[in-house]
């Protein structure tokens, strides 16, 4: 599926670029709606969710007055929160690549095989000096209880839960991931915060194996999604274990999750592959650093 973004005019006489999901491309009104800057209506305080994410992003939620649906637009911005070399190497980093198209491409490919995340519905920015100074990514608020974080902490507080309702929740958490790793792609980050879950009880007593088999798992965060070069079997496997390498959950580390990614092709050589990741992979500053857990 070949997803590009376009560049467009808007009223003001600014330009910038623009995407829009298959499933909303007929909506014309949504569109103007963009072009005519009726969206910083709902860029301000009012709106703006508390939520944990980067200084460079701001979140709103609101229901949009066109679709009647509840979404949220995350707003990204690099300036003056950062120090001038850091805000360089963002620039940089970015300057190919904006994450916030990487996460509105890779929600489209995602669903289109059938793994529950945002619904993505547009993408835009707004041109700057040298440089498209905001970006902005539009998706359907997803109705979830508990992120996959919360929820284990929930399970681990309550000492009646056995080992065999976290190895079907591991289990169902490793699937995902290897769906999209089948597919040709890569989340790039699916540590517990980035999985949301619309659980049917809210009675951790009496969650088990079944309540785990019913429960919905949306996986989010897209901002490090990519597609997989056409390598090898083995080399491909062994990029795409980098991303097991904050993949906790509960009394399961990433070794243990890997066990699960793996089955019977599971080996010490496997094991120590995550082990390189974990320490940083080819960016020999993070060798000396903790590695980070899930969360």
């Amino acid at each position: 599926m070949n997803i590009k973004a376009k560049t467009v005019h808007f009223t003001d006489g600014k330009k910038g670029t623009f995407a829009v999901s298959p499933e909303y491309i007929s909506e014309k009104k949504l569109i103007r709606w963009v072009l005519d800057k009726e969206f910083y209506k709902y860029v301000g305080d009012k709106y703006k969710m508390n939520r944990h994410t980067r200084k460079r992003n701001k979140l709103y939620s609101f229901k949009h007055p066109l679709l009647d649906k509840e979404v949220i637009l995350k707003v990204s911005n690099i300036n003056n929160q950062y120090s001038f070399q850091r805000r360089l190497n963002l620039l940089l980093s970015t300057f190919f690549s904006d994450y916030n198209f990487r996460a509105f491409k890779g929600a489209i490919l995602l669903k289109d095989i059938g793994v529950d995340c945002a619904n993505p519905i547009l993408y835009w920015t707004e041109s700057g000096f040298l440089y498209k100074k905001i970006s902005y990514y539009m998706y359907e608020k997803i109705l979830a209880d508990h992120s996959l974080f919360s929820f284990s902490e929930n399970l681990s507080n309550n000492n009646s839960h056995s080992n065999a309702v976290y190895k079907k929740l591991a289990e169902k958490t490793v699937n995902i991931i290897k769906q999209i790793h089948n597919a040709g792609f890569r989340q790039g980050d699916p540590h517990p915060g980035n999985f949301l879950i619309s659980s049917p009880t809210e009675n951790f007593d009496s969650v088990g194996v079944e309540e785990i088999n019913n429960i919905k798992m949306y996986i989010i965060d897209l901002d490090k999604f990519s597609v997989s070069k056409p390598v090898g079997k083995k080399l491909k496997r062994f990029f795409d274990l980098r991303c097991m390498r904050r993949c906790t959950l509960g009394p399961f580390d990433q070794v243990d999750m890997l066990k699960i990614y793996l089955q019977d092709e599971y080996s010490y050589c496997w094991k120590f592959i995550l082990r390189f990741w974990m320490r940083g992979g080819f960016n020999p500053v993070k060798w000396f650093k903790k590695p980070k857990k899930g969360r």
